[in-house]
């Protein structure tokens, strides 16, 4: 069988390098299932993989960013934005009176003064856009075009120093975030040329946190924020400027101007980032989804433990695995002890 081709992720955490690995259990434990439920859904690469493989597929994500994402390369089978359409949001409209947020309230923090003038432009001209499809399709040119512009490809530290003093290292690519905005709209243009899969059944996209989501499927993927041990950052701060920029005309209202990082509180939640709740956190959600065949994604070296958590499929379900899909270090992990991805899998 050909290698499925995938989207690259720019998101903290993203199982893009272990999804076929992750497949494989399932196929060797001999798991039959025709629908996923794919909880935290984050940069959709879960999802993704299962509509390729010919499933029915539910994303679910508490970030409208995410949803706009998910809409933009998986629910749909072509993209709906021309390159012309594409390039043409990053210019002001004669008569139309743009506001300056990103401009000024974030000037030093993540971008130079003339790319936050731009994302300003182009976040109010994809407001006007009518067409629901293109308009998810320029989000997610902008939102990719933010990402990969940013050190670590995360926000939740005033560091534009980091890419204005970059003398090299092992953490960037100067090159990369030095591009123009045109020309990344056009490579990620063409990317949603090439990702949109034809043909296939379109998933359903809700917009919900875990635990209010009542979605149900024959396989239930949980792919939680990993909790570290020590110097835990929520996944809200690391993406919230995202947030920030689809609910734009929220943003001056909530930004919380005692973090350097003007943190916007926008769809905040404390579901799985709170240590002395996030068993309780699992345990109701692994109740909810009881009659599925369960499938966790988490390291060794988080909060619960692995044992923890296999321990609390057990209440569960009769068959329990734990499986280590080997050592997966991320770009940002200072710690000593070996990161191990395990899969638990309860059926």
């Amino acid at each position: 069988m050909s290698r499925i081709k995938l989207p690259v992720t720019r998101y903290y955490g993203s199982k893009r390098k272990l999804i076929t690995q992750i497949w494989d259990e399932f196929e060797k434990l001999g798991i039959e299932f025709t629908s996923t439920l794919d909880v935290f859904g984050g940069s959709g690469i879960f999802s993704y993989f299962s509509k390729t493989k010919g499933k029915s597929v539910i994303y679910n994500d508490i970030f409208k960013f995410n949803c706009i994402n998910a809409h933009a390369l998986i629910g749909n089978c072509f993209n709906h934005l021309s390159k012309d359409e594409a390039l043409d949001l990053l210019e002001p409209k004669a008569g139309r009176t743009y506001k300056s947020f990103v401009a000024e309230h974030y000037k030093g923090i993540y971008f130079p003064e003339i790319e936050n003038n731009i994302i300003d432009i182009a976040v109010q001209n994809i407001q006007h856009m009518n067409d629901l499809g293109k308009r998810n399709a320029a989000f997610y040119l902008l939102i990719q075009s933010c990402l990969i512009k940013r050190p670590y490809n995360l926000f939740h530290r005033k560091n534009l120093n980091l890419r204005t003093n970059f003398t090299g290292g092992n953490f960037g690519n100067k090159t990369t975030w030095e591009r123009s905005f045109s020309e990344l709209f056009e490579r990620f243009n063409k990317e949603l040329d090439e990702f949109c899969i034809k043909g296939v059944q379109l998933p359903i996209i809700l917009n919900s946190s875990a635990l209010e989501c009542k979605a149900s499927a024959d396989l239930v993927y949980i792919d939680p924020p990993y909790f570290r041990k020590n110097g835990h950052v929520s996944y809200h701060s690391r993406y919230h400027f995202l947030e920030g920029l689809v609910n734009y005309d929220e943003i001056e209202v909530k930004i919380n101007f005692n973090k350097n990082h003007h943190e916007i509180i926008i769809n905040k939640s404390s579901e799985f980032e709170n240590k002395d709740r996030i068993i309780n956190d699992f345990d109701n959600l692994l109740k909810m989804h009881s009659s599925s065949i369960i499938v966790i994604s988490y390291r060794n070296t988080g909060i619960p433990s692995i044992e923890e958590l296999g321990n609390l499929v057990r209440k569960y379900k009769n068959n329990v695995r734990l499986i280590s899909l080997g050592d997966y270090t991320y770009a940002l992990s200072h710690n000593k002890v070996q990161n191990v991805e395990f899969l638990i899998i309860g059926y």
